[in-house]
């Protein structure tokens, strides 16, 4: 349809654009001043002008300004023809009526033939699409690439201005575009965008500065040698700060969170103890173990239990077979000469009570680790 999205191109520099125009021809803005024998010749150059610097996007927006002035009751169709349709000559046209042109009566009806093209192959598409579709396209919104692609357009041509300024003498010589970016907040796929397109100016100044190319010393006539000089230094300012800013964007970008991996998947290889017939125990679901504070864990054949406490504040993770994040100070092992008792304690017992009982067992104490086998019932979990 009418409507674009593609992405805008950067804005070429005026200095870029004043040597190419010289070859591609200038546009008329001022149409006041034509005299009718330049007409036909200014009415080329403009054409040409602005199918060179100009793309698909620009000249539906024209013809589409165009017809909300001229042809108003064709705005509503317009959007729903193909944008092929608005071609670079009838966009001219149109921008060059709205900028006070009188087109000659041949140009008038070849853009009146074609405006009333477009606009009946609005109506057939408009008739062809389903009613819930149009509604849908209706509220279409940007993508963030089509944002962030308008930000950095537009910040180009803030720079532009800049660019003017240090021309007229007017820029404060304390300006920089680091400190614009940084005032901006900009993504650093401008600061990437902006540093090609005056990587591609810089380049064009050192050969106007030092290899002294015949073509664009005559573009640049405007500037003195001293001038000049300084220009290519500001440029080349420009597109080392573009760097400098991307690595700080760098530097300072967080690292992306590691996203926590499922409970269920955590736990899909561990090797437990369901039930135990001799001690009448059974297993805790071992999903409860990710992300819990403590665990009881008894080994039914060499009757050790394991107290595990957790020194993460999101609580322990599994992997394979064995717990990890719990605090090897505070986590212990013992085993049990009556297994009974102690497993009623710590089963029925507050929590507590529970490790204070433990606690006061007279067996050796040592170290725990947080391996599970097949003979190991995960006794009691706790948040």
């Amino acid at each position: 349809m009418a409507k674009v999205t593609t992405k805008a191109a950067p804005r070429k520099s005026k200095s870029q654009r004043q040597v190419e125009e010289g070859h591609i021809g200038r546009e008329t803005v001022d149409w006041s001043v034509v005299k009718p024998a330049a007409y036909k010749k200014n009415l080329d150059d403009t054409i040409r002008h602005y199918g060179y610097f100009y793309e698909k996007k620009a000249y539906c927006q024209w013809v589409e300004s165009w017809m909300a002035q001229y042809m108003p009751e064709g705005v509503e169709y317009y959007s729903y023809a193909e944008s092929w349709m608005s071609s670079s000559t009838l966009a001219g046209l149109c921008r060059m009526e709205m900028n006070g042109c009188v087109l000659s009566a041949k140009n008038k009806a070849t853009q009146l033939m074609w405006a009333e093209e477009i606009i009946e192959r609005g109506k057939f598409n408009k008739a062809s699409i389903p009613a819930e579709v149009t509604a849908k396209s209706e509220v279409k919104r940007k993508t963030p690439v089509e944002l962030l692609a308008e930000k950095t357009a537009d910040f180009l041509g803030e720079i532009e201005g800049f660019i003017d300024e240090f021309l007229a003498g007017t820029l404060d010589k304390d300006w920089s575009i680091y400190n614009e970016m940084k005032k901006a907040g900009s993504a650093a796929q401008t600061a990437r965008d902006a540093g090609a397109v005056y990587m591609v100016m810089q380049e064009e100044l050192r050969e106007l500065v030092f290899d002294k190319t015949e073509e664009l010393l005559e573009g640049y006539n405007n500037l003195g040698v001293r001038k000049q000089k300084a220009f290519y230094t500001f440029v080349s300012n420009i597109v080392e700060d573009c760097e400098k800013y991307l690595i700080s964007k760098k530097a300072t970008r967080k690292p992306r969170a590691k996203k926590a991996t499922p409970a269920s998947t955590q736990v899909a290889k561990v090797l437990y103890l369901k039930e135990s017939k001799e001690y009448k125990i059974t297993s805790v679901d071992p999903v409860k173990l990710v992300g819990a504070q403590a665990v009881y864990l008894f080994n039914t054949k060499t009757r050790v239990l394991k107290y595990l406490v957790s020194n993460r504040r999101e609580g322990f993770i599994v992997k394979g077979s064995t717990i990890q994040g719990f605090d090897e100070e505070l986590s212990i092992k013992k085993m049990l000469r009556k297994p009974e008792e102690m497993l009623e304690l710590v089963g029925k017992g507050t929590k507590a009570k529970a490790l204070k009982g433990f606690k006061a067992l007279t067996t050796k104490e040592s170290a725990s680790d947080g391996r599970i086998n097949r003979e190991t019932i995960i006794l009691k979990v706790l948040n």
